[in-house]
């Protein structure tokens, strides 16, 4: 049976004892405050480090995408480790990962990559991540796994409350976030990412009514296949929102509670809250 090796990038938000287990290859995004860029490694930039200095700095860090180098270094030594290597990624309207992926695969050994847009950012495009792995170490192929990827994204939503308008507004990447201007900056917005496209949900002026309006549609969004609990800096209301949403956790799985990586911190901000799910496929149904 052929070995599969899956690559993502680090917006993939995977627990690291995830990535140990299904052993898959991670390409670090980098931060950038000033001139000096950090790999979204964990190691360079830590959760804990990151959200205290954007909290406390005067200018918003921007984000890059990986060298084309680092990229390659990580996929040769995949296709060394495995004969073929499903690489997902970010969503191309979203990032230049995508493309760097794809010039990787074109300097490695194309026929043995299949690149893939999972048209999400964290837990969004690590439950793909996990779904590839599964079905990689069950024998299934590349073909079999690109297949059922697609079909997922239709299912596939991350949801988040901010805690600012601001840092979304700063960060140039959402077009209709720029626009919010005045009163609007202290309000939280609620925000979908769905199929590469980010939404607004709604706004409310607390973080209550966040919190409650969270609890809400994850219950509306129901029932579910996979679900994880994201924040940024915030892991007691995180916790309050697992507790609060214990009646749809997905049989037999336990919830993961993740700190979304600094690479998506920097374009939410600290204190947010959301959650990246998996729709349960209903029969003659279509997803959103």
């Amino acid at each position: 049976m052929a070995k599969i090796l899956v690559m993502t990038d680090s917006t993939c938000d995977l627990p690291a004892d995830w990535v140990r287990q299904y052993d898959v290859r991670i390409v670090p995004t980098y931060v950038q405050f000033g001139l000096e860029s950090l790999a979204d490694d964990g190691v360079q930039l830590t959760r804990p480090a990151f959200y205290q200095r954007l909290t406390a700095s005067q200018h918003l860090p921007t984000t890059a995408a990986p060298p084309l180098g680092q990229a390659v270094d990580v996929l040769t030594k995949a296709l060394q480790d495995a004969d073929h290597v499903v690489a997902i990624t970010a969503p191309a309207l979203l990032s230049g990962i995508h493309s760097i992926f794809k010039l990787a695969a074109e300097q490695t050994d194309p026929a043995r990559v299949t690149v893939i847009d999972s048209q999400m950012v964290s837990m969004g495009l690590g439950w793909q991540v996990v779904e590839a792995c599964q079905m990689a170490q069950q024998g299934a192929s590349p073909e079999d796994i690109r297949a059922r990827l697609v079909a997922m994204q239709p299912l596939t939503d991350v949801y988040a409350a901010l805690d600012t308008f601001e840092y979304l507004r700063r960060s140039g990447r959402v077009g209709w976030a720029a626009a919010i201007l005045g009163g609007f900056l202290q309000v939280k917005p609620l925000i979908r990412l769905h199929m590469s496209v980010v939404s607004s949900q709604g706004r409310v002026r607390t973080r209550e009514r966040a919190f409650e309006a969270l609890v809400a549609l994850v219950h509306e969004v129901a029932p579910l296949s996979r679900l994880a609990v994201l924040h940024t800096a915030n892991p007691q209301a995180a916790q309050r929102l697992a507790q609060a949403i214990e009646d749809i956790y997905p049989p037999d799985s336990p919830v993961p509670i993740v700190e979304v990586t600094p690479v998506i911190g920097v374009h939410v901000g600290p204190n947010a809250l959301g959650f990246g799910i998996v729709r349960a496929e209903q029969p003659n149904s279509t997803a959103d």
